[in-house]
């Protein structure tokens, strides 16, 4: 899900604001970088934030990869893009596929933490991971006609809790524009069932020992998309050091129900690694 524009118009592809040591929004499959809209004004006040949305996504640049796109492409391309920002290190926090992504920053040598907000990846099996796929694939052959529909009844607070049940706790709280938004976002999702076929190929993510660099998997309570107990339990396995924690009372996109404990999930981990760099620095 995304906060999109509320007009028309194609959102831009990413905002840059605040001030401090850089860090990085990724979203998930589907979005843009307006679903941080919520978290972003707390993050910018320790923070300059770099909101992306990612390549093949609706606003976001085309995916220059070879081949379909995948997840090892998108983090390449997302770190050629940085780079070329003049950005060659920044703290990292991702949604979903966003939060895969910031996994593979850090393997990349990219990231200077990680929060990563019910990640993609954490499949065990092929069952699993078609468990997973389907439901997305049936999502986005049916976004047309979810988006002719709600288009008729967006007004209805009622519909969008409906529709968003499998996203978010409180899909009432969005409004009808941002609603109608995100649904137009995942029909222009150029690279949607490329993805979901490579990913299927190439996942789930790989065994990482970060280092030094600290990785927060934090997993919604209540997500219905990618339950911890299924789809959760193997980053603890796989990520040499992770710390893993729960954000009650949200599903499966946190920024959208409960924006200040995301915020305050991701600078707890930015302010002490910025801390610890500051500490080292004086001595």
């Amino acid at each position: 899900m995304s906060l999109p524009v509320t007009d028309d118009a194609t959102p831009a592809p990413s905002h840059v604001g605040g001030q401090g040591s850089d860090l990085v929004l990724l979203h998930g499959l589907g979005g843009t970088w307006e679903v941080w809209k919520p978290v972003i004004p707390g993050l910018e006040a320790r923070h300059r934030v770099i909101a992306l949305t990612l390549p093949g996504h609706y606003g976001g640049p085309d995916y220059r990869g070879d081949g379909d796109a995948s997840v090892a492409g998108l983090a390449d391309q997302l770190i050629e893009t940085l780079r070329a920002q003049s950005i060659t290190q920044a703290h990292v926090a991702g949604n979903s596929l966003g939060g895969w992504l910031a996994i593979e920053l850090a393997r990349r040598g990219f990231a200077r933490s990680v929060t990563a907000f019910s990640p993609a990846g954490g499949w065990r099996s092929d069952d699993d991971y078609r468990a997973i796929s389907i439901r997305f694939r049936i999502a986005y052959a049916l976004i047309g006609v979810i988006l002719f529909v709600a288009t008729l009844f967006s007004n209805s607070t009622w519909l969008r809790k409906v529709l968003t049940k499998q996203t978010m706790e409180h899909g009432e709280r969005l409004s009808a524009a941002d609603f109608l938004g995100a649904l137009k976002a995942m029909a222009k999702t150029r690279i949607f069932r490329a993805l979901l076929r490579t990913m299927g190929r190439d996942g789930p993510v790989a065994p990482l020992d970060p280092g030094r660099v600290p990785v927060r998997v934090a997993w919604g309570g209540c997500d219905a998309v990618i339950p911890y107990r299924r789809y959760g339990e193997l980053f603890g396995e796989r990520i040499v050091g992770v710390e893993e924690t729960t954000v009650e009372g949200v599903g499966h996109v946190p920024m959208l129900d409960e924006p200040a404990r995301v915020t305050a999930s991701i600078l707890d981990v930015t302010t002490r690694v910025d801390a610890a760099a500051v500490h080292g620095a004086a001595a």
